[in-house]
């Protein structure tokens, strides 16, 4: 995939969060992999995935973090959490974080989120959870991709929500599947009040 494709996915792919609702304000990041194995490409610090363009969209090289802006912005401070996750995971080209709301009200309270089917095998009774560390700290980026191993979606306590995937379409679909089931089980809390 040529450069300008994988700019083009990670716009619409945010875009298409925003419209779902699945990102506030300049909230949650995206990247992929490019085939080289060599950088990843990742929405800047601080866009609005509202109105996130080309300009938006770091490169990054994965070895060094080292990157190429053409205007003043940096790439998001999760960089390092994402550079984890392609590095110890061959068969991810994909990572996506959001804030969604019902899923980040879980990760907000003490009530777990159970696995549903619905998405690939259930390999135990909740979906993964990260304690809480610092946004852009290297506590967070090394627990959170160290979840990631075995786990494509993850919750960030206090924070929101992680996942991964073969391409961007499997990592937003399980973004968006974690949403739905997040919605459920809150609707099933309230109605067992």
């Amino acid at each position: 995939m040529m450069e300008n494709e994988i700019i083009e996915q990670i716009i619409k792919t945010a875009h298409h969060l925003y419209d779902r609702d699945m990102v506030i304000g300049k909230a949650g990041n995206i990247s992929i992999l490019d085939s080289t194995g060599e950088y990843i490409y990742i929405t800047a610090s601080g866009t609005n995935f509202k109105e996130l363009t080309y300009d938006d969209i770091i490169k990054v090289k994965l070895d060094d973090l080292s990157y190429t802006s053409t205007n003043d912005l940096v790439p998001s401070m999760e960089t390092s959490l994402h550079v984890g996750v392609y590095q110890k995971r061959s068969d991810v080209k994909s990572v996506v974080h959001v804030h969604s709301p019902y899923a980040t009200g879980f990760a907000f309270s003490k009530k777990r989120l159970c696995q549903q089917e619905g998405f690939g095998e259930i390999t135990g009774e909740y979906i993964a959870e990260v304690n809480y560390y610092p946004p852009g700290s290297k506590k967070l980026a090394e627990h959170a991709s160290d979840a990631l191993k075995n786990e494509d979606a993850v919750i960030l306590k206090d924070h929101g929500v992680i996942t991964v995937g073969k391409d961007i379409e499997e990592a937003t679909l399980l973004c968006e599947y974690i949403e739905e089931i997040a919605k459920t089980q809150y609707i099933s809390h309230v109605l067992n009040l």
